[in-house]
């Protein structure tokens, strides 16, 4: 299994935590061999900002993502920078609150409205991440949860926990009303 993950946004986001999260919940949580890689402008909020995960059962001889399999966006310049390389097949969540799509394939998450109705606006990358968790193969929620209490002081680690949970749930929602139009 190769799995190519792309995150893009904008400084400030928490693109690159969310990533790095990721990252250390599959490689080290689900012990799979992982690779992250950053990119960002150089405003140090506001600026693009892009960031990847390979994660693989067998050694990464390149860790660059050339070929997405998943892809989320955190605003429309992300978004449109990057969807253009997209393919039909390859897994898609947005944040909905800032990014608009016209395609009824993408997941919309509106990350940023669910962190502002949790009255703090800098976790939209936990409700995103929770989304993702839920997605994603052989990714285990309490790995993440691992490592949102062990990144953050015990006074943010709280309410990262309730958005990744948040974004988690919204997600299970989802797919339980995408099955129920497919029926």
């Amino acid at each position: 299994m190769r799995l190519n993950v792309r995150f893009a946004g904008a400084g400030g986001q928490g693109v690159i935590s969310s990533s790095v999260l990721l990252a250390k919940a599959y490689g080290i949580g689900e012990d799979y061999n992982v690779s992250q890689t950053q990119s960002y402008g150089p405003e140090a909020r506001g600026g693009a900002c892009k960031a990847e995960v390979v994660v693989s059962d067998e050694n990464i001889d390149y860790m660059k993502v050339d070929d997405v399999d998943v892809f989320i966006a955190y605003n429309q310049t992300g978004y449109d920078k990057y969807c253009a390389e997209l393919d039909d097949t390859d897994t898609v969540l947005i944040n909905s609150t800032l990014v608009e799509t016209k395609n009824s394939q993408h997941y919309e998450i509106p990350g940023t409205a669910i962190a502002e109705e949790m009255g703090n606006p800098t976790v939209v990358n936990m409700v995103m991440l929770g989304a993702l968790t839920k997605l994603l193969p052989k990714l285990h929620y309490d790995k993440v949860i691992r490592f949102i209490r062990e990144d953050f002081p015990a006074s943010l680690a709280t309410s990262n926990i309730e958005a990744f949970d948040r974004g988690y749930k919204y997600m299970e929602e989802e797919l339980i009303r995408r099955l129920k139009t497919q029926s």
